[in-house]
């Protein structure tokens, strides 16, 4: 059969165009994905980071360690260190030099927000040099880390976690890559934060695990060689970055791989269908059903093994032009790097192959079924297969039930899953599978249902006419119904595309609307908002300001982590805010489901519904703040499932050793009869020069808006841009390759006296039909998943819009349109230019 297949690739090589077109695509956009994916595995090991300089440093490491059923202890790494002890920075430093860095957030007027404040000794551990001044040698001088050298002398306001104060620079140094320093003197870093972040050593290593070993209850870790990046906050900071690009990246390779193998599988079932006598003529001969079989496999194999190899090709060139995309988009820094290797191109290869296959099973299966007699037929008219109308209306049926049992689901049970991207992204990967599995057996129903109502019009305008809406309407109405397959493997994309892009863009808008709804509604007992400006928060200062200004009640939310108890199983990290009682009680506009807001207090906690465990108000529950302190609070409130991300509140005076920890709101409400303006004009000035601005709840909520547009657009794009460019390729393709097959049948139109205008505007009507009923089809879709995710917000935010991408779709559906109708046209076209002969 190999031979008979390379034959037939030589001779037929036609045929199996659109098939090599749509897996070399689906090929390509997998070596584009997985090399990207896998960039964003780690981060490269860099030649400069903050301790490169430093044969060892020593960290913190403290842990809350849990002991489960069998007695193991499971730790669970606190989320703000409490700095390494005094004994053991005094028997590391026995070993040899050690410098004691410091590090907290401190920020020049007009600096970057990450900009970060470190004695002036810890700057050679990072390769620091001096490019022009001095160091610092008194409180209030500063060397700043890649400054210019014009600075030098000048008095600058700087702004820490206790509020502004100007300082004097006296030195600047080479640009660092991992950071933006400003370095004091190390007793003036040491007062701005006490506690020791990580220690450079410079004696032995193993000196320095025996010294550290040696500390009673010293929780510290020993880092050497390219284990030292981990204490490089920067480090981590690319960790954070690649994690978020790694996600959307992956769920963008699966849909693209999702879609691959519909559009795959669609192509080959009509190229078997368009051989279907020529197979047939192989059975007349003597061929076997096994040996068709292994034909279309063998043929499957060889299209394959061209298709990964372009495609293959294609991802080299679509690798750098996704990591332009990733870098342009702000997505990933400047330094992201994507290399291509063989592996992941062999992993493209074989993830094509496997596509094939899985394309061509059924396929193979259906040629085997095909009948001596079929080769005798004079007819051309398709017969459905029953057992593949079957298999498609169970494989459908299911998994529309199975999102539609997801979408009641999460309303009815658990709707704080609606709120949540991923989850609902699953959904609608779902529905978009059952709605291109039904395609194939909707799409004849559809295009009934669209040619019923300008039919039944034509009839009553004139019963008497013997074909109701014209010779072309009537044309294009059987055409599509007869030729189910060229009907089905035209609606399918159709389908992908409208599906894919409205329920991944309805629900991610409508999510971010919920969201933006919920910030106005806990806002609704807010008049102004003060919020950081250019600062990575607000200090103490302007805190003290904000609440100084009379006729006014602020709410200060810190953020902090707690760790939640779980039993036996490891403490879980949960979003947590320090607090005001009883400004959180009058301000902030919480729902409750069980307590008050008003009992929260220094022995207590408000948890959200979702908190481990389902604790019911006054119950006691174990927790750890995020420096490791236990506490066992009493619960104060249980709050209704939100949008919220904060699961905790507690009170501000549990957490007063956080001093370096900035605010990052302050809510502020006015008492009855205080004057608005006067009262907004005072907070303006209370926050001048101070790194603060103040708003409204609705211009808040506005930013809310752009903020969660700008970053769903962007992690959508990258899910919907290759699959969505494949989906019209193969849409292309499809038409191209049934109206090259339609030759004959136009031939005979032309015979029958057809003009061809009449022709050209049968075809283009059939192919408007077929869109149209994809377009329905991938609208259902469409509002079964933006109805599902609404419904669930409904339940956390309350009154919510429902957002449905209407300008997008619009914009698909004309792309659609526009390539089906230039697809179909022109073959018919150049087929038709012989005139009436054929």
């Amino acid at each position: 059969m190999l031979s008979v297949a390379l034959s037939t690739l030589r001779v037929r090589w036609v045929s199996f165009v659109g098939t090599f077109v749509a897996l070399t695509f689906g090929v390509g956009l997998m070596a584009t994905a997985i090399p990207v994916i896998a960039a964003t595995g780690g981060v490269a090991d860099a030649a400069r980071q903050r301790y490169s300089e430093a044969p060892v440093v020593v960290v913190p490491h403290a842990t809350v360690d849990v002991a489960d059923k069998n007695g193991r202890t499971q730790s669970t790494a606190l989320p703000q260190q409490p700095g390494l002890g005094a004994d053991l920075v005094a028997a590391v430093a026995r070993t040899g030099k050690v410098v004691a860095d410091h590090s907290f957030s401190a920020q020049l007027a007009g600096g970057p927000k990450d900009q970060v404040g470190r004695g002036w000794s810890a700057h050679a551990a990072g390769g620091y040099r001096l490019a022009a001044g001095r160091a610092p040698a008194e409180d209030g001088e500063v060397v700043i880390g890649g400054g210019a050298a014009s600075l030098i002398g000048r008095s600058l306001p700087l702004t820490t976690a206790a509020g502004p104060r100007k300082v004097t620079v006296t030195g600047v140094t080479d640009v660092a890559p991992f950071e933006h320093a400003v370095f004091f003197t190390d007793a003036e870093a040491a007062r701005l934060s006490p506690a020791v972040d990580a220690l450079a050593a410079y004696g032995p290593a193993d000196a320095v695990r025996k010294a550290v070993a040696a500390v009673p209850g010293a929780e510290a870790a020993v880092l050497t060689g390219k284990d030292r990046a981990h204490a490089d906050p920067h480090h981590a900071a690319l960790l954070a970055e690649m994690d978020g690009v790694s996600t959307p990246l992956g769920l963008a390779a699966g849909v693209a791989g999702f879609v691959a193998v519909f559009v795959v599988a669609g192509t080959f079932a009509l190229s078997v269908a368009q051989r279907r006598r020529e197979l047939a003529l192989l059975r007349l001969v003597g061929s076997t059903r096994r040996q068709l079989r292994r034909l279309i496999c063998c043929e499957a194999v060889l299209v394959g093994l061209l298709a990964s190899a372009a495609g293959c090709a294609l991802g080299l060139a679509g690798v750098p032009l996704c990591r332009a995309w990733l870098v342009g988009h702000g997505i990933v820094s400047d330094g992201f790097t994507a290399p291509v290797t063989w592996r992941a191109l062999l992993a493209a290869a074989g993830i094509g192959m496997v596509t094939a296959m899985a394309g061509v099973a059924v396929s193979a299966v259906r040629a085997g079924l095909v009948s001596p007699g079929d080769a005798l037929r004079e007819a051309a008219v398709e017969r459905r297969p029953r057992a593949g109308l079957v298999l498609r209306w169970v494989a459908g049926g299911t998994a529309l039930t199975a999102g539609v049992v997801a979408v009641t689901g999460t309303a009815a049970i658990q709707p704080q899953a609606g709120a949540n991207a991923a989850a609902s992204a699953s959904v609608v990967l779902v529905i978009v599978a059952a709605c291109t599995t039904l395609a194939g057996v909707l799409a004849g129903p559809l295009v009934r249902l669209l040619t019923a109502l300008p039919l039944a019009l034509s009839a009553r305008r004139d019963p008497d006419a013997a074909e109701p809406g014209g010779v072309v309407w009537t044309t294009a109405r059987q055409s599509a119904l007869t030729a189910f397959r060229r009907t089905s493997a035209t609606t399918t994309p159709v389908v992908i595309v409208i599906a894919l892009a409205g329920c991944l863009l309805g629900t991610l808008d409508t999510i971010n609307a919920a969201q933006v709804s919920g910030v106005r509604k806990q806002l609704s007992r807010t008049d102004y908002v003060v919020s950081p400006a250019g600062t990575p928060g607000l200090s103490e200062a302007v805190v003290r300001r904000v609440r100084s200004v009379p006729g006014t009640t602020t709410l200060v939310t810190t953020p902090t982590t707690v760790l939640a108890a779980r039993g036996p199983r490891p403490a879980v990290a949960r979003n947590a805010a320090a607090v005001d009682p009883a400004a959180l009680a009058t301000v902030a506009a919480l729902k409750v489901d069980s307590g008050s807001l008003t009992d929260l207090g220094p022995d207590s906690v408000v948890v959200s519904a979702s908190w481990p465990g389902s604790p019911a108000t006054g119950d006691r529950i174990k927790l750890w703040l995020a420096d490791g302190t236990p506490k066992n609070l009493t619960v104060a409130a249980v709050l209704a499932p939100d949008h919220n991300s904060v699961r905790a509140y507690l009170d501000a005076s549990l957490t007063p050793h956080f001093g370096t920890t900035l605010a990052s709101r302050a809510d502020v409400r006015l008492a009855p009869g205080t004057d608005r303006e006067h009262t907004a004009e005072a907070l303006r000035t209370a926050v001048h020069g101070l790194g603060a601005k103040i708003s409204t709840p609705d211009e808040v909520s506005a930013a809310a808006t752009d903020a969660n547009t700008e970053a769903s657009r962007n992690g959508i794009l990258m899910i919907l841009g290759l699959s969505v460019l494949y989906a019209l390729t193969a849409l292309a393709n499809t038409l191209l390759m049934t109206t090259t097959d339609r030759r004959r049948e136009l031939t005979l139109l032309r015979l029958a006296g057809a003009t061809k205008t009449q022709v050209l505007r049968s075809v283009a009507t059939e192919t408007l039909l077929c869109v149209a009923a994809g377009t329905l089809l991938g609208t259902f879709a469409t509002a079964l998943s933006i109805t599902g995710s609404w419904s669930a917000l409904h339940q956390l935010v309350g009154p919510t819009p429902a957002m449905v991408p209407w300008n997008t779709l619009t914009e698909l559906l004309t792309a659609c349109t526009a390539i089906a109708l230039a697809a179909t046209l022109t073959p018919t076209a150049l087929a038709l230019r012989g005139g009436k002969s054929g």
